[in-house]
């Protein structure tokens, strides 16, 4: 076990790759339908495995060297430890990159002409560096609640936090933080936009498909969805625990266009509503079959190429 948690950056590295090879293939159909843009997908698919992998290399390097027991060393920066410094500072280098090429280097621009690069939603470069910076201060808020309550050489927190505040705060601040990262997620995976075009404002009777999986925009939902196919539409919701900015949503079948692809050996069915075009509602091709059988015929799949 010990080894395990010692070498664990590696699974990071591990799914990282994975991660790209998936987006990679997600964005296949685009690039057949406009060549022109494949160079510059290649080179974001290019820049997301070495830069994506980074952190977890270096982090590998100062186990690799002795000098740091775990990943979860890395945790605590104020531990004395020069390796794990050095990678704080390497974080905050990137961060600064990533915000030069963001502003001044044109990439939210070239993330706008690429549509389906990893988690990026489908928006204006304007709107895609507002993303970026909301990123950074998350990430910022994150290593300064680090530095300030890592513990010293010597053993001790730099600012104490007495035991019966810890049981109160600890709860509220996680609770705080699942709901903030729901809205976060409706919000870039288009969510939000869509439930203004399509709210459920009752419950639906039909087919109940309970803990499906989906992709809406860049961001996956595994098994967390009830699905239910009634004559009029398709309703969409999340489980009640991760339904903080999800609100249920109901698209009439008369709104909904479909696509078909394959990702790798697993072929996929991509959903798309005529007055929200933007996001994309991607799931299995056997569960979109099972669908379109309960819909009667109301949603039809076109078949693989």
């Amino acid at each position: 076990m010990g080894v395990v948690v010692r070498h664990f950056w590696l699974a990071f590295v591990v799914v990282t790759i994975i991660n790209g090879r998936y987006w990679w293939a997600g964005v296949q159909a685009r690039i057949r339908a406009q060549p022109e843009l494949e160079p510059g997908y290649r080179r974001l698919y290019r820049g997301y495995l070495f830069w994506g992998n980074v952190p977890w290399l270096l982090m590998g390097a100062g186990i690799l060297s002795g000098q740091v027991r775990s990943m979860f060393d890395f945790l605590q920066p104020r531990s004395g430890n020069p390796y794990v410094l050095a990678w704080w500072w390497a974080m905050a280098a990137l961060f600064a990159l990533g915000t030069m090429w963001m502003f001044w280097g044109g990439g939210a621009e070239t993330l706008a002409r690429h549509p389906g690069f990893a988690m990026v939603p489908q928006w204006p470069a304007s709107k895609l560096r507002w993303l970026w910076v909301g990123l950074v201060v998350w990430n910022v808020t994150i290593g300064a609640l680090f530095f300030v309550w890592s513990t010293t050489p010597g053993g001790a927190a730099p600012v104490p936090l007495p035991a019966e505040w810890a049981r109160v705060l600890f709860p509220l601040l996680f609770v705080a933080l699942w709901c903030l990262m729901g809205v976060l997620l409706a919000w870039i995976g288009g969510w939000g936009v869509l439930a203004r075009h399509y709210p459920a404002r009752s419950s639906s009777d039909g087919r109940r498909f309970w803990f499906r999986s989906a992709r809406l925009g860049g961001v996956n939902y595994g098994g967390c969805l009830t699905l239910t196919v009634s004559a009029a539409g398709l309703r969409v919701a999340a489980l009640p625990l991760f339904r903080s900015g999800h609100p249920p949503l109901f698209i009439p079948w008369g709104d909904v266009a479909v696509t078909a692809g394959r990702t790798w050996i697993f072929p996929w069915v991509e959903l798309t509503f005529a007055q929200c075009p933007g996001p994309t509602f991607r799931i299995a091709r056997r569960l979109a079959e099972a669908l379109a059988r309960e819909s009667g015929g109301r949603l039809r799949l076109p078949s693989l190429a």
